[in-house]
């Protein structure tokens, strides 16, 4: 019989039985249980019987203990149905509390079965299910997901729409976020107007939508909830603004060139010439393939650009360019009007703490001293405090340096940030541009300062870019008319470029730059979709990922 001493473990019985026996075997837990109520009620007619026809064992597996299996065997009886008018004579008495009909395990059970499966998936859930004592497969886990009940989605009054990609590159599918209560309203495949303007129409409660720039969210929203407040991310304000400097800025290349000061170097005793082994590119090392793999794709680029450029002089519309080369057109609006290649991308180093330390090393190097616990001593009474390995890979650099005989160099090593001596992108501009002053370093602002006093354009762009990003910020969409007024009488043509895109969805962008609903949320639940997806090992179909993305929390 069942112990239930005190201090003694026991087991937590579902209500509705009485247990009359218990064994262990080693491997599993048999719990030997029947019914207690007097009567019990007929499923056609509802009327409670007492007239006893028979009995029955009913097996259910339920929750482990202690990692071990258990198995309830339940006594059920049959009565007998006294209603005429009924039409079933005999039936056998339901365990409501317990389990469903004809169901082979515990309410319970299958409550936590479905919670393993929903956070989990099919694999790994099924790998702890067994270590916690609970014996299934993953096909099953996966059934529970598909089989589990799902309640009538709540009413939802701000909502979040975006796309997403089931694989890299293609097979997009739309989310649609509940912005209120942060959850997944509704998930489906494809992307279009049609689709999102169908399933708007079916709620007709929806009040605001917050959406990204993309025309196929706005026809969407249009068509299926034109009474909705549509609001435009403020994140894809920004990032709009972001592509189309840097294909101004492209345009700019001699201005961003002429405004880089030029390097100084180091005139300190015998520190020149010196040689600085942290700018010597070894050959083999990773640096070397890196080197070698940003020449090669900076050779495609140029060989892309005299194609396009060819092609665009022969008179050839940019679909045909298109289809000939097999690029987008984003590509050929690039550099279709370059009278120069694209530059080549370069590459800083990151500052060490070592830098502080290194003139002086190279000049006790130049003296002759060679004797490294003696350099490391010398620089740990100066403050160094840092580890021992990267004072000896700056020997040892130094030592091979030597060895090779290379030409000596004393320009200082160029500092993650900094301009000087190099050749900006368009790209990296295009971020100072966007910057908060108060962000950029002293050398930085000297740089953009040059860079706008050499051109009235770049001088406009970079004004209006810091008014707009602040707009943005701030949540200040009172000043939306009179930033349009400016930037359309601005030298910089991609400032009125910009605010003629702006115009076209003016009340949602002027509601982004006021109102605090964004789709950041919904970005947050595409990432959770994805980590979803790679937890199906290959079998997160699209009913299996609705259903856990709906469910789970």
């Amino acid at each position: 019989m069942l112990n239930t001493a005190p201090n003694r473990p026991s087991f937590t019985i579902p209500e509705g039985l009485h247990v009359e026996e218990l064994s262990f075997d080693g491997d599993l837990v048999t719990i030997y249980a029947s019914t207690e109520g007097p009567a019990a009620e007929c499923p056609l007619c509802k009327q409670p019987s007492q007239r006893v026809h028979g009995y029955y064992a009913r097996t259910l597996s339920d929750l482990p203990w202690c990692g071990t299996p258990v198995r309830l065997l339940v006594r059920v009886r049959k009565f007998f149905c006294d209603q005429p008018s009924c039409e079933r004579r005999i039936f056998a008495e339901r365990l409501d509390e317990v389990a469903h009909v004809h169901a082979r395990s515990t309410d319970r059970q299958r409550e936590a079965l479905e919670w393993i499966a929903f956070a989990l998936g099919g694999e790994a859930g099924a790998r702890l299910a067994h270590e916690l004592g609970l014996l299934v497969s993953p096909d099953t886990l996966l059934n529970r997901i598909r089989g589990a009940h799902r309640a009538e989605p709540e009413d939802v009054q701000v909502l979040g729409v975006d796309d997403f990609g089931f694989r890299k590159g293609n097979a997009s599918g739309t989310i649609l976020v509940d912005l209120e209560r942060h959850r997944i309203v509704d998930l489906f495949e494809g992307h279009s107007a049609g689709s999102i303007a169908q399933w708007l129409r079916q709620r007709p409660g929806v009040e605001v939508v917050s959406r990204d720039r993309s025309p196929v969210c706005r026809e969407g929203v249009n068509d299926g909830a034109p009474q909705a407040r549509q609001i435009t991310d403020r994140w894809h304000l920004l990032h709009n603004l972001t592509q189309v400097l840097e294909e101004f800025l492209l345009h700019k290349r001699p201005a961003l060139r002429d405004a880089v000061p030029e390097p100084q170097t180091e005139e300190k005793g015998e520190d020149v010439g010196v040689p600085n082994p942290a700018r010597a590119v070894r050959p083999g090392s990773w640096q070397a393939g890196k080197e070698e793999a940003a020449r090669q794709r900076h050779e495609r680029l140029v060989e892309q650009w005299e194609d396009i450029r060819r092609l665009r002089l022969a008179g050839a519309d940019v679909r045909f360019i298109c289809r000939k080369l097999g690029i987008s057109p984003r590509t050929v609006y690039r550099y279709k009007d370059l009278q120069e290649p694209p530059p080549r991308q370069t590459y800083t180093t990151r500052a060490s703490v070592l830098d502080p330390y290194v003139p002086y090393l190279l000049g006790r190097w130049n003296e002759g001293c060679r004797n490294g616990k003696r350099l490391l001593r010398e620089i740990r009474e100066r403050g160094y405090s840092n580890s021992e390995r990267t004072f000896i890979r700056f020997m040892g650099e130094l030592r091979r340096a030597e060895a090779a005989g290379k030409p000596p160099s004393s320009a200082p090593r160029a500092r993650k940030g900094s301009v000087a001596g190099l050749s900006p992108t368009a790209k990296n501009v295009a971020a100072l541009f966007m910057r908060r002053e108060e962000k950029l370093s002293e050398e930085q602002r000297e740089y953009v300062g040059r860079l706008c006093a050499s051109d009235g354009a770049l001088a406009d762009a970079r004004r209006l870019t810091q008014e707009f990003a602040q707009m943005v910020r701030s949540l200040e969409g009172e000043k939306l008319d009179g930033w349009l007024t400016e930037a359309e009488s601005s030298e910089a043509e991609v400032m009125r470029k910009f605010a003629t895109g702006l115009e076209k969805d003016l009340p949602a962008v002027r509601a982004g730059l006021t109102e605090s609903w964004s789709t950041g949320p919904v970005e947050g639940f595409i990432t959770k979709l994805k980590l979803l997806k790679r937890e199906g090992y290959g079998r997160a179909n699209f009913d299996l990922l609705r259903a856990r993305a709906l469910l789970t929390v």
